[in-house]
């Protein structure tokens, strides 16, 4: 049943309390929504927001200008803050929102108000500050890798040279320096891979992720890695994306996969697709080690391991490397794992342009 407030804010009675009024002048960017998708008023901040009059805004579809949340307006469940979205304006400009949606009233078919806060210049000033980081690391990268090669140069030069001398316990500390020095290197690569994936320019096509996925798959089973794995790819699979940064996330996911089952009986591995929430996610899916979900919000900061390094050899930067080139391409990553029984990730890229 529609509240007196919802006749008053949409103009279906005469607004003699100054409700209307009161919307209008409210400074926070609003909409009135109705349960159809059709966007039924707005403010004049959101029409300085959308920067357009009320005939390009009011009567549009909502998906049109809000493309990540149209599809849940049917779950009255779904209707909640949302951080972070990609709004459409109608010259086809974006800006990026905190958008929260709540019903005026209990009902079923109630009308929603959607309010807006612009991050532009928040958003503008963590873009700054991530490129700002991203120099320093990869400067930093570089001029760390030349004192290291000197460092791991002598080592090896001293194990030649004199490692015949050496006592068992002489032995034993060269071998630790060469350890740490050859993780040092690893490090520093995964800085650096870290450092590119955030600057590297992007030219995006449409991608044949199948065929992508049997060259890593080829480069795995000639690698590093011992023993077979029992791995099946779907075909068809394909993607809008930056080949370089696609072949990064793969080789990150399926050499995990591979690393995480090198201790189960029969490794086994799988890549396909699933529509779920409006997108086509890719899914790599092991039988693998599998981690505690309860640690699944720190999965793709960097230098963190769900894994002691006696178990597993890594460096905590990997999944990181992949969220932010997943992120570039305006996609979303998750994570779903059980331990001793594998786990799954799954991501899905933003399409191409309209």
């Amino acid at each position: 049943m529609t509240t007196l407030v919802e006749k008053i804010l949409t103009g279906l009675v005469p607004d003699t309390g100054g409700a209307g009024e009161l919307f209008d002048l409210h400074p926070v960017p609003s909409l009135l929504l109705a349960r159809s998708g059709v966007i039924t008023a707005a403010n004049g901040a959101a029409l300085r927001l959308f920067r357009c009059d009320i005939p390009k805004l009011v009567g549009g579809a909502m998906v049109g200008f809000f493309p990540e949340l149209g599809r849940g307006l049917a779950d009255i469940r779904a209707l909640t803050q949302h951080e972070r979205v990609a709004v459409r304006r109608p010259d086809a400009s974006n800006f990026i929102a905190h958008v929260q949606l709540a019903p005026l009233a209990a009902a079923v078919d109630a009308t929603l108000l959607v309010t807006l806060e612009d991050r532009t210049d928040f958003e503008d000033a963590i873009a700054a500050n991530n490129k700002e980081l991203e120099s320093f690391m990869s400067v930093a990268g570089h001029d760390l890798r030349g004192p290291l090669r000197i460092l791991k140069g002598f080592a090896d030069a001293l194990e030649d040279e004199c490692g015949a001398m050496m006592n068992d316990e002489g032995r034993g500390f060269l071998k630790e320096i060469l350890k740490a020095s050859d993780r040092m290197d690893g490090l520093i690569d995964g800085l650096l891979t870290l450092s590119r994936s955030g600057r590297a320019e992007m030219t995006c096509e449409m991608l044949d992720l199948s065929t992508l996925i049997e060259l890593v798959t080829f480069e795995l089973r000639h690698g590093k890695f011992e023993g077979e794995v029992d791995f099946q790819g779907e075909s068809g699979m394909t993607a809008w994306g930056d080949v370089r940064l696609m072949m990064t996330v793969l080789r990150t996911l399926l050499g995990n996969a591979w690393k995480y089952t090198s201790r189960t009986a029969k490794p086994a591995v799988r890549c396909f697709t699933e529509e779920r929430d409006g997108h086509r996610w890719t899914c790599v899916k092991d039988n693998g080690a599998g981690f505690d979900m309860a640690h699944a919000d720190r999965l793709f900061q960097p230098f963190t391991r769900l894994h002691r390094q006696d178990e597993f050899m890594g460096y905590g930067l990997g999944l990181a490397t992949v969220y932010r080139i997943v992120k570039r391409h305006g996609g979303e990553i998750e994570a779903q794992a059980a331990v001793g029984a594998g786990t799954t990730i799954r991501f899905w890229l933003k399409g191409p342009p309209e």
